[in-house]
This record gives C-alpha cells, structure tokens and sequence, in this order.
C-alpha cells in the first residue's frame, strides 16, 4: 500500500470506529502490517494508506531485533497515562523529518485484537510513544501538531515541500525528483 504524507486529508479527520471484524478488514490488517515492515516502520495507522478506521499497527521492537511480532489495536484509547517524556520522533507520512516531541511516559490502552478480544496492556518509555503517536494518527494529529509554533514555523518549507508533493500526486502527477534535501 502506498503511504499517505502530509498534507492528504485523510491523516486530518478523526478515524470511524471499526463495528466488527470482517474478512476485508482482516485482509486490509494483513496489508498493513506488511507495509510497515516494507518501509521499515515501526508502527503505521490506517489512516496513513488511506483507511479512515480505528485501526493501527506496531511492533516496538522490530527495528532491534528484525523479529516480526506486530501488535494489532482496534478502536484503541488510552485508560491512563503519567510521567513526561521527551524524545525524537519521525513518521513514515513525514518522511526525512525528526523532532524532539513531549509526550507522557507511561499509559495503559485498551483495544481490541484480532480475534476482537478486549486487551489491556501497559507501556514506557519507547513502547509508549509508539502507542500514543499511532493513536495520534487515529485523531488526525501528526507529531508536527504537537510542536512549538516556533519549531514548526522553522520546518515550514520542508512541510509545504511535502504537502505540494503529496497534492501532485493525489492529481496523479508524476515525481521525478524525488531528492529534496
């Protein structure tokens, strides 16, 4: 599947709840987690191939190990949440941006699996901003929203770059040069 970047408008809206496990919503989960492997993500929601749904995948320590172990979370929300944490985030819909983003050390999620199963599982530390900036993505909030306006006036023009990239090709005009540093 094909990665949605800045500036589509579906990473904006606020994902619909998923009702019940279907064979397509199975099937669209298996293409997600094959898509964050292929683009050697750590996590990726829905709405960033497309799909406005509660849906997101992870697998926190995949860039370590090479293990695939995906987590999958349905209709995720966080029941608890406590510290601070401070830490240098990316995104595969923000490609070749890194800021230092605060977030909160620890929560406790609740979310359905696969087999639609209600779990409940505490995180810290990486593992817990993994969760929070995937659930992000589910309210159509990027890590950029979460900077200073300063920090975020200072990545303006690689932002505009990328949102005048993904509008180009939501119009279906081809990108040759794909090199913007």
């Amino acid at each position: 599947m094909r990665v949605k970047t800045y500036g589509c408008e579906v990473l904006k809206k606020i994902a619909e709840p998923v009702s019940e496990m279907t064979p397509e919503i199975e099937s669209f989960i298996d293409d997600l987690v094959h898509t964050m492997y292929e683009t050697e993500g750590v996590g990726i929601a829905a709405p960033q191939v497309g799909l406005s749904k509660r849906i997101f995948a992870c697998d926190p320590q995949y860039s370590e190990t090479k293990v695939k172990k995906p987590i999958i979370c349905i209709n995720p929300e966080f029941i608890k949440y406590d510290g601070e944490r401070i830490s240098e985030e990316g995104c595969l819909s923000i490609p070749d941006v890194f800021e230092k983003v605060k977030r909160f050390e620890k929560v406790e999620m609740q979310y359905r699996d696969l087999k639609w199963n209600l779990i409940t599982i505490e995180a810290d530390d990486v593992f817990a901003t993994i969760l929070q900036h995937e659930l992000d993505h589910l309210n159509g909030v990027s890590f950029v929203d979460k900077l200073t306006p300063i920090r975020k006036m200072a990545l303006g023009f690689k932002l505009n770059r990328i949102a005048a990239r993904s509008s180009k090709m939501k119009e279906g005009i081809e990108i040759i040069n794909k090199d913007d540093s």
